[in-house]
């Protein structure tokens, strides 16, 4: 795993610097800048050290930990939404938005989050394993991928970052750190920011900021990688009968080949289709008949199948193996409070008990109860003949309780008893016209 020049420990809000500097990048990958930010990325004053992080030090239990943590939370989300619904999640996104999470929380907080996001794994071997992700990702030829982090502070003189934080999200996540205003401005920012480094499949990811919100944490991943084998005409087939999950029949275009290797898992079997390259592949997977998709994926959750294992397990087969799937494009959106809590991650939403101590902290010595607000989801795919374009936008809002602005309330006058008026110069300041009225 090649070496990353980046930041080291900074002093008090000094917080990291950007690599990507003028240009704009701002991630991992290929995301560039195409509009001026008024929000502001931090980038001086910073002595770089050197990481470096080789693909011996990850451990395949670690891998197998994420993919039973993948399916976990794919299950929560399809029992909240119900039967019927086409959902897509990236829990790489939510890992990498997480993993920065956790090198600014402690205590329970702390180990809710590494259960329930990383199936156990650590903040100690979250930040290698994330990185190594990304890296394999920079370096891919044959597909184009961009991962970018980014950490958005308010910008009030009232708090800074940890600059312990600051490093771990800088030296393993690459993120920018941007002071905002966290107006209507910083809203545009973060969404183009989105936009951007999502190839312009995700376009926006939060639609306002709340009073006592003071930072965000935000991953985006984006993918686009042609077939290694190109379909030909004859292998489109128009006004298929596909047969949805409420009785109903629609006309799809449907994609024929022949595959070299399938995987079986649980009760379902899944062909693989590799991406130019052969880095990256496709895999469908189809449930036993009379199975559900949700009955399926639960039964997968419940039952701890690993989907890495079986896909590293992947075979050929005796004879050929002809794969039909339809040409599809799909956008999702959910909102993972509740969700996360209902897996285990109750204390990092809770404003009594949060533990952020390391992530952010008052100016002026005061408490700052950090909490988790919300956590948002964003994915877009779409599969046709050419390949396959996706991504995934994971933005975490950190608030503050007790931190909003102080309440003013209005001054209210009203006239409605005896009351003195002017007509005034407005240069001057002079009475032009000065009387009362008592009565009326």
């Amino acid at each position: 795993m090649k070496k990353r020049i980046v930041a080291g420990l900074l002093a008090i809000m000094m917080l990291a610097g950007c690599g990507a500097g003028s240009t704009g990048n701002t991630g991992n990958g290929n995301g560039t800048r195409s509009r001026e930010y008024s929000s502001t990325n931090v980038c001086e004053n910073v002595e770089p050290v050197e990481i470096n992080v080789e693909s011996g030090d990850i451990e395949e239990e670690w891998i197998n930990s994420l993919s039973a943590s993948s399916m976990n939370l794919l299950e929560a989300i399809m029992e909240e939404q119900g039967e019927g619904n086409n959902i897509m999640i990236s829990p790489t996104s939510m890992m990498m938005a997480f993993g920065m999470l956790e090198n600014g929380a402690s205590g329970e907080t702390l180990s809710e989050i590494e259960n329930v996001i990383g199936g156990g794994v650590k903040v100690g071997q979250m930040n290698p394993l994330m990185y190594s992700i990304a890296d394999r990702f920079e370096s891919s030829k044959d597909v184009r991928w961009n991962v970018a982090n980014s950490v958005w502070l308010r910008d009030n003189g009232r708090f800074e970052i940890v600059p312990e934080f600051a490093q771990a999200a800088r030296s393993y996540y690459n993120a920018d750190i941007w002071m905002a205003a966290f107006d209507e401005n910083t809203v545009n920012d973060i969404n183009s920011w989105a936009d951007e480094q999502t190839y312009g499949m995700i376009k926006e990811i939060i639609q306002g900021i709340e009073p006592e919100t003071y930072m965000y944490l935000i991953n985006a991943v984006a993918f686009e990688g042609e077939w290694m084998n190109e379909y030909e005409e004859t292998q489109i087939v128009e006004n298929y009968d596909f047969h949805n999950y409420n009785g109903t029949v629609s006309q799809v275009t449907m994609l024929s080949s022949v595959e070299d290797k399938y995987i079986e898992l649980g009760n379902g079997v899944g062909f693989v289709r590799p991406y130019k390259g052969g880095e990256y592949s496709f895999v469908g997977i189809l449930p036993e008949e009379g199975t559900s998709v949700e009955e399926y994926i639960a039964s997968l959750a419940e039952s701890g199948t690993d989907f890495a294992e079986a896909f590293r397990n992947a075979k050929g087969y005796d004879a050929d193996i002809i794969v039909k799937f339809p040409e599809f494009k799909n956008e999702y959106e959910v909102e993972m409070a509740d969700i996360l809590k209902g897996m285990g991650m109750e204390t990092a939403f809770n404003p009594e008990y949060a533990d952020f101590t390391g992530l952010i902290r008052p100016t002026e010595g005061s408490d700052f109860p950090a909490y988790i607000g919300g956590v948002f989801h964003k994915t877009f795919i779409e599969v046709n003949r050419e390949g396959t374009r996706a991504a995934a936008v994971t933005a975490i809002e950190l608030d503050c309780a007790g931190c909003e602005p102080m309440f003013v309330p209005p001054m209210i006058i009203t006239l409605d008893r005896p009351f003195v008026y002017a007509v005034v110069d407005n240069e001057t300041g002079l009475p032009v016209f000065l009387g009362t009225v008592n009565s009326l």
